[in-house]
């Protein structure tokens, strides 16, 4: 007997100890940050169906959750993760998918996140070259649009 993608994601989700929620139009894994790109290498890996068409990030409070999007025609499989905010960190997927390269470093620019290993890192994507480094990255809640644009004296 076959199995289907959605048995395939269930086994996956249970070997790396994470949970699956299993919608109308995705199915969301949810995994620790250690064990994201081995999640997401697998969901990359299946049947050869899904490919990664972004990486989101939002602010959570203390932590910033990451959302790895792959696209199955009609389905999304989502892989996500929380990293503290304290110390937000994830290794990269970029070496084993390179299209991860920039989405990853969107989210570097815009919420603080490292991606170890990401070959973009250190370099600005977004925001500007001049944006201070003692401003916390402006999709972060406790970003102050107002104190940014003083630092940057734009106004």
């Amino acid at each position: 007997m076959r199995q289907t993608s959605a048995d395939l994601l269930s086994k996956l989700a249970d070997k790396l100890g994470g949970t699956l929620r299993d919608g109308p139009k995705s199915t969301v894994i949810t995994v620790t940050p250690d064990k994201a790109p081995e999640a997401c290498i697998a969901v990359s890996s299946l049947s050869g169906l899904y490919h990664l068409s972004t990486i989101t990030g939002i602010d959570l409070g203390d932590e910033i959750e990451i959302l790895y999007h792959f696209w199955e025609g009609k389905r999304f499989v989502i892989v996500r993760t929380d990293v503290p905010k304290s110390v937000p960190r994830i290794r990269s997927v970029a070496d084993a998918m390179p299209s991860a390269t920039l989405y990853e470093a969107e989210v570097q620019d815009l919420l603080g996140v490292a991606f170890d290993g990401n070959p973009y890192t250190g370099r600005r994507l977004l925001l500007p070259d001049d944006y201070p480094a003692e401003a916390p990255p402006p999709l972060r809640k406790d970003a102050d649009p107002e104190k940014i644009r003083k630092m940057m004296k734009l106004e």
